[in-house]
């Protein structure tokens, strides 16, 4: 009998003893809970150093990948946020829509890695008129609604005209002129990768009507509808680099010009 009770008490005592497996906690020990937002990254302030000279020369000068991501060591210097109209140079509107840039410029962690990105959003009948990108091709992937897109690569060569879709996509050529019309009555967006962190953006026709008069009229000297002499009337009036066009998608859509006014591009 005492060697039962003995026996009895050991067992208990060493029962108590035994630590608690992990993942079972005893009845008196605090409950943890936790979610899959308790083991993410904080959330910072995206790409504080937009433009800094200093931190942009630095990088530039910079002889390893090592030396750049040491200088790279502010929260969110990584991370770039497309929906900030505000980045200083980032930032294009126009009449019919707006673009948003990620460049060396405006993104500094881009240097060194060879690669640029552009979202454009076009209203309904929008048009991004003909450029170039001189030192960059152009990858455009539709994320929303349709764009018609057309381009020339050089003399001698037909132009090419696509329809794209959601999620389709097209290659513009390094210094081949294109522009994207958005033929819906909904907005369309676009994602644009380019495979320079500097890709240069250059309207053709606010380009062309920038050279001395006397060429502009005399390259113009056989179209009716424009006379090149009056080049100084007209040059403060060529749209932005996002403009409203094609009368036949505003009927479609009522969409309604508004009324012309002299001082329209004065204010």
């Amino acid at each position: 009998m005492l060697s039962t009770i003995t026996s009895t008490i050991l067992f208990a005592a060493a029962a108590l003893a035994a630590p608690t497996a992990p993942g079972n906690p005893t009845p008196n020990s605090p409950r943890v809970s936790s979610t899959a937002q308790d083991f993410l990254p904080p959330v910072v302030p995206y790409n504080t150093r937009t433009g800094d000279q200093s931190l942009i020369s630095s990088l530039l000068l910079a002889p390893t990948t090592r030396d750049r991501a040491n200088l790279l060591n502010q929260p969110g210097d990584h991370v770039f946020d497309f929906n900030n109209r505000d980045i200083p140079g980032g930032e294009s509107e126009g009449l019919g829509g707006h673009t948003v840039a990620a460049t060396a410029r405006t993104f500094p962690a881009l240097i060194g890695n060879g690669g640029a990105m552009t979202m454009g959003f076009i209203g309904p009948c929008g048009m991004n008129t003909p450029h170039v990108h001189n030192r960059a091709t152009e990858l455009n992937v539709i994320v929303k609604g349709r764009l018609v897109t057309n381009f020339v690569i050089e003399n001698g060569v037909e132009p090419i005209a696509n329809t794209l879709g959601l999620y389709q996509m097209t290659v513009f050529p390094q210094g081949a002129i294109h522009q994207e019309f958005n033929p819906d009555c909904e907005e369309a967006v676009f994602v644009a990768g380019f495979n320079n962190v500097d890709p240069g953006v250059e309207q053709v026709a606010q380009a062309f009507f920038n050279l001395n008069p006397a060429v502009v009229g005399a390259t113009l000297g056989g179209v009716s509808t424009l006379n090149g002499q009056d080049i100084e009337s007209f040059r403060e009036h060529i749209p932005d680099n996002v403009a409203l066009g094609i009368d036949a998608c505003l009927k479609k859509c009522g969409l309604k010009r508004n009324a012309k006014r002299a001082d329209y591009f004065l204010n």
